[in-house]
């Protein structure tokens, strides 16, 4: 494989991105530390387990395929959306959970501020774009768009929920936010 350094930074950012998930939450979120905070599924693990596959039969019967340039992009992509997304948690801080939350906790408040004012959803974006990024880190043509579709598909679903829970929660204060503040994520309003 000539361009081996591409896995090597595919799996020093999947690694990163995924203690750095886990260490946020234990900084800002104890309470709900578990295994989970680490972000990992099976639909995820096929995902990586498909961009390893794609990268290892191009790279030795398509080698043309892997493009440092689309690499270099994709760890820009990467480190832009772990920034938005870490940003996020920050700023959150108790308030960022990975699970929709059900029932209203008196500790739970709107968060309008920071990173907040671009986008309503922040975390979303930034994991978005990271997704797609890592995909472009091992030049995976077929995984990218696998990763694009799936991860829209998922916010797709995942916002409109999330936001009966947050009207349900503030009433008139995030519907307010939800009309002034973009998703920023492609066709989600």
């Amino acid at each position: 494989m000539a361009n081996l350094w591409m896995l090597w930074a595919f799996l020093m950012i999947i690694t990163t991105f995924h203690l750095s998930e886990s260490f946020l939450v234990w900084c800002f979120n104890r309470d709900n530390l578990s295994w989970d905070s680490m972000l990992f599924s099976w639909p995820y693990a096929a995902m990586l387990l498909l961009a390893i596959g794609e990268y290892w039969v191009e790279s030795n019967y398509f080698p043309m395929l892997k493009q440092p340039s689309v690499s270099a992009l994709g760890i820009v992509l990467c480190l832009f959306g772990e920034l938005v997304r870490k940003s996020a948690m920050v700023t959150a801080g108790r308030g960022f959970t990975h699970q929709i939350a059900e029932h209203h906790d008196a500790s739970h408040k709107l968060t309008t501020h920071g990173i907040y004012r671009l986008s309503r959803h922040p975390g979303y974006f930034g994991w978005f774009w990271w997704a797609i990024g890592a995909q472009l880190v091992l030049s995976n043509p077929f995984s990218t768009i696998v990763a694009a579709i799936a991860a829209w598909q998922f916010f797709a679903k995942r916002i409109p929920y999330e936001e009966e829970r947050l009207q349900q929660f503030f009433g008139e204060a995030y519907v307010t936010y939800r009309l002034s503040t973009p998703t920023r994520l492609p066709f989600i309003s």
